[in-house]
Order: C-alpha cells, then sequence, then structure tokens
C-alpha cells in the first residue's frame, strides 16, 4: 500500500483509484446495506468473513467483525461501516463500501465448519450477487477486475 493513498482514503481518491484500475462496480451502497443486514442478523452461521480492500495486496489479514451486538441501523450505514473491519494498518474505524473488493467466506474457519450452502440461499433472497465457489470457499464480489 501506498503511503500516500494510505494518507487519502476520501472519495476522490477512491474514485480515481477505481477509474484507473478500471474495476466494474457490482453492489451498490443500497445493496450492502442489505447484505451487511443479513450478515448480522444471520451472525451465528457466518464463523469468519475475510475483506479484500481495493488499495491492498490480496492478504487475508482482515476480517468483517460482527456479533449479536452489533448494531446497523445508524444513518452513516448508507455508504460506510463502522469497526466491522480488522487489520492493519487501523483504519480509523471507518470503512466505505466503496473500498471493499470483495468479502471471502472460508468453508473451515479454525475448528468450526461455515455451511456455504446456508450462506448462499441467504445471499439468493436478499438479490443476486456475483459468486465464486470452490471446494473450500465462496467469495462474493464487489467489483470485478478487468
Amino acid at each position: 500500500m501506498s503511503t500516500h493513498f494510505a494518507i487519502r482514503r476520501d472519495d476522490e481518491a477512491l474514485d480515481k483509484l477505481i477509474q484507473s484500475a478500471q474495476l466494474q462496480p457490482l453492489l451498490s451502497n443500497a445493496k450492502w446495506v442489505k447484505l451487511l443486514d443479513a450478515l448480522v442478523k444471520n451472525w451465528p452461521f457466518v464463523h469468519t468473513c475475510t475483506v479484500k480492500l481495493i488499495w491492498e495486496e490480496a492478504s487475508g489479514e482482515r476480517r468483517l467483525l460482527f456479533d449479536e451486538n452489533t448494531s446497523f441501523a445508524f444513518d452513516y450505514y448508507a455508504n460506510a461501516m463502522e469497526a466491522m473491519v480488522s487489520g492493519s494498518p487501523r483504519l480509523g474505524g471507518w470503512v466505505a463500501y466503496k473500498e471493499i473488493e470483495w468479502l471471502d467466506f472460508p468453508r473451515f474457519a479454525g475448528d468450526a465448519e461455515q455451511n456455504l450452502g446456508h450462506l448462499q440461499q441467504h445471499l439468493a433472497q436478499i438479490g443476486q450477487f456475483r459468486v465464486e465457489e470452490s471446494a473450500d470457499n465462496l467469495r462474493l464480489y464487489a467489483y470485478l477486475r478487468p
């Protein structure tokens, strides 16, 4: 990650990055809200979820964090989430939906096995998503790379 971009995660810098990388958006903010609402409501079935941000190399170090105590009805959730993405460097708490390239749901999360079929059923109830499933993983794309 470039130091310059770490300092500038504003809309203008993100829009320039999205344009220069020719990323094709697949999720609107409204769809993000529906997706996160469903994940929070079904938190016992989601043991782990890896997050890939558009300005980082895929490292698997960031996780989407939520549990039965997660609140998800504040005004700012129309565009961003707060304190739900882990990892280093710290992001100051906020992550705009437009920063997320994909979410990975591994079948095996420590000692637990995630039911990817159950997860896909919940996703289908929300709407259409671009997903790839392998024997060990379900990936939900927010952007398509050329």
